[in-house]
């Protein structure tokens, strides 16, 4: 969300980066081995909408909990310009 936010992206969300609202869940489409291991909480709020997900919540992740490390390609829903 930190790395959307400062190259001008924007969604909406409810609990402001919390991770308790899950607006945020993307899909990486590429560069998964740039995205940081998934912290418990990250993996708990996954796991409580996974049967929402296309192939059980395989390849999402919550952009206010996933730490960047380096180029990933994404889908995320209601993106706009800050």
């Amino acid at each position: 969300m930190v790395a959307a936010i400062r190259s001008g992206f924007t969604w909406p969300t409810i609990c402001g980066g919390k991770g308790t609202c899950k607006t945020c869940v993307f899909l990486t489409l590429e560069g998964e081995e740039n995205l940081a291991e998934m912290e418990p909480w990250e993996r708990e709020g996954l796991a409580s909408i996974a049967e929402s997900l296309p192939n059980g919540g395989e390849g999402y992740r919550l952009a206010c909990q996933a730490q960047v490390t380096g180029d990933v390609k994404l889908r995320k829903v209601g993106v706009r310009a800050a």
